[in-house]
């Protein structure tokens, strides 16, 4: 399973992972023994009280509704002393990170499925953090650039020139989130007197990406638009593009109801 995959990874990283959820410990039993058993503590608060102390209890379901006491889902990044370091939570509860976009995005672990690109200015490699999506999940894409000695590509800020940009591609199942920039080099160009925020050497770019909920395919490619212009020493190059995808394979959804024995009270 990919989470199994993706919890390796944690644990490579001296990392444990705990899931807990409002519903009672026997269903949260019949749930993980359907799935075949998870390698990770399922714990149950069907009273929402850890839930509440963590400040996370969903107030946008009404008291006489059958979801009452489920918490906004997320994810907490705690270290040793119980202190939390990172957080991931959206507005939307069908919309979430993806355990393998936290590692890339927080300490740095590789993506899948690279696809290789060349310029005359720089290499590229765009990878996912994972290859297997759902519907609703947050996707982080790597771009990997690495430029030659003495040549530059201009940071975003910077006015009169045009800087590097990642571009997704419009479509009703996406949703772009900003994309997340490392801290820019300052230069100094004595030719024209100007100082401007620029990348060199090797550069590392994230873009956060949103499948949508609704999306029933067993496959997707995202298009992105990669543009830059370089320069080196001398020169300053005409701008350029890439035309790249990203393939994705979807998994859908467990939608299996619990027996109805199990479920609580008012739901159907």
């Amino acid at each position: 399973m990919e989470l199994e995959r993706s919890l390796d990874k944690f644990k490579e990283k001296g990392l444990g992972v705990v899931a807990i959820s409002y519903d009672r410990q026997e269903l949260l039993q019949h749930f993980a023994e359907r799935m075949g058993g998870f390698n990770y503590p399922l714990l149950a608060d069907p009273e929402s009280k850890i839930i509440r102390d963590f400040g996370i209890f969903n107030t946008n379901v009404p008291e006489d509704h059958e979801w009452y006491g489920m918490c906004f889902p997320g994810t907490y990044i705690v270290d040793a002393n119980g202190v939390v370091q990172s957080k991931y939570f959206e507005e939307m509860h069908r919309q979430r990170y993806t355990a393998d976009s936290i590692l890339v995005k927080e300490y740095g672990a590789e993506g899948v499925k690279s696809k290789r690109y060349k310029s005359d200015h720089l290499f590229l490699t765009v990878s996912a953090a994972q290859h297997t999506v759902r519907p609703g999940n947050i996707v982080t894409l790597v771009f990997e650039v690495v430029l030659p000695e003495k040549m530059h590509v201009y940071a975003p800020g910077v006015e009169g020139y045009r800087p590097l940009v990642i571009e997704v591609v419009e479509d009703p199942y996406l949703k772009a989130q900003p994309t997340v920039f490392p801290e820019a080099k300052t230069l100094h160009l004595e030719a024209i007197e100007e100082t401007v925020p620029v990348y060199e050497g090797e550069v590392r770019v994230l873009q956060d990406v949103t499948i949508s909920p609704r999306l029933r395919e067993e496959s997707f490619t995202i298009p992105v638009n990669f543009s830059y212009q370089a320069c080196d020493d001398q020169i300053c190059y005409p701008p350029w593009k890439f035309q790249v995808e990203v393939e994705l394979d979807i998994e859908q959804h467990d939608r299996e109801r619990a027996p109805e024995h199990l479920r609580k009270k008012g739901e159907k």
